[in-house]
């Protein structure tokens, strides 16, 4: 590893098209010299997106560019940033986000180097494609204001691009991103908190733009509902490491519903169900447990085939809204819930 670079920023290249200068001047106009801007072409059907960035290549010193042969996916893209990286730090910048500071890098960089935390997770804005002006602010952590061991009870957000990575921490650990994950980031995050063990450290920022794109990976019901397979592999792995117990309750809210949902068409809602279904049935989730997840469809499904959610369907779905504010219901409810309980251990027996 060369000591003098810092930051090696990743980014994979598909079919970027008109997003890709905003990008990279973002990029470009970044403060801190000692960094390397990694474009991994991923074999895109854009021929601009290659001669854009050989453009760039020429004004900046700074952009090394890689070309797969063949397709290999947003992973193996990553796969390769990390195999050609020479910085103490690696961060992802998607190929169609973009930078809201100049001197972003360069202070995260600072922080990092004081704190020595594995992971510097920043703040984000989050919009739709053509109206930057109206954005949502995501992945605010106050807990990790001071560098501390990630914590599974407060579980950073699962993306990666909001992160710079102590280099070290991912290659001496032999961690690459799944290629066979349509949610690499998600997958990989969960396989390095539980393999590391970091400390991560939260500037609270917001450093970085997030384009929600009307067919990206995360908004295309086709797309969202193969996130269990993501979710089994990382059950999977919490599972061989023993630490199923530190993780239950992520691995409950994995079953909330996503706001996507009312969009998706009902042959995707059906499917989707089918496969909360299945994934309940895998984790062993118990009725206790459903009580405390934070969407009550789920509690109806969970109760879908016995007489429990017709007989109470009414009082489910006023549930959470009324328990904290009359105390005659909520004694009723208590006497509710011990019912229930007593009625799914009978079907469980």
């Amino acid at each position: 590893m060369k000591d003098n670079i810092e930051l090696s920023v990743i980014i994979p290249v598909y079919n970027a098209g008109k997003y890709l200068k905003q990008c990279i001047d973002s990029l470009v106009m970044q403060s801190l010299n000692e960094m390397e801007i990694i474009f991994v072409n991923d074999c895109s059907p854009c021929s601009d997106d290659e001669e854009l960035i050989k453009n760039y290549m020429k004004k900046d010193g700074r952009i090394k560019y890689y070309k797969h042969e063949k397709n290999k996916g947003t992973a193996g893209a990553i796969n390769t940033g990390l195999e050609n990286c020479a910085g103490k730090y690696i961060t992802i910048v998607g190929n169609d986000d973009y930078l809201l500071d100049n001197k972003c890098y360069e202070y995260l960089v600072d922080v990092a180097n004081k704190s020595n935390a594995d992971v510097t997770g920043f703040g984000a804005y989050s919009f739709n494609d053509g109206n930057d002006k109206e954005k949502t602010q995501i992945y605010k952590n106050s807990y990790y204001k001071k560098a501390k061991k990630v914590n599974p009870d407060y579980f950073p957000s699962e993306v990666t691009w909001n992160k710079l990575f102590k280099t070290e921490s991912i290659k001496k650990n032999n961690l690459i991103f799944n290629t066979n994950a349509k949610y690499e980031d998600i997958e990989f995050w969960y396989r390095y908190v539980i393999t590391v063990n970091p400390v991560m450290l939260y500037i609270d920022k917001n450093y970085y733009m997030y384009r929600q794109r009307a067919n990206s990976v995360m908004s295309t019901p086709s797309n969202y509902i193969k996130r269990f397979d993501v979710y089994k592999m990382i059950y999977n792995f919490i599972k061989e490491n023993n630490k199923e117990k530190e993780y239950r309750n992520n691995i409950i809210k994995w079953l909330n519903y996503p706001e996507q949902y009312e969009n998706f068409t009902d042959e995707i809602k059906d499917i989707y169900r089918q496969q909360t279904i299945e994934f309940m049935k895998e984790i062993n989730i118990n009725a206790e447990e459903i009580f405390n997840t934070l969407d009550m469809r789920i509690f109806k499904l969970f109760f879908s085939n016995n007489y429990i959610a017709d007989k109470y369907s009414e009082v489910i779905e006023n549930y959470k809204a009324v328990k904290y504010k009359y105390t005659k219901v909520n004694i009723f409810f208590h006497k509710l819930k011990r019912e229930i309980k007593r009625i799914a251990a009978k079907f469980r027996g």
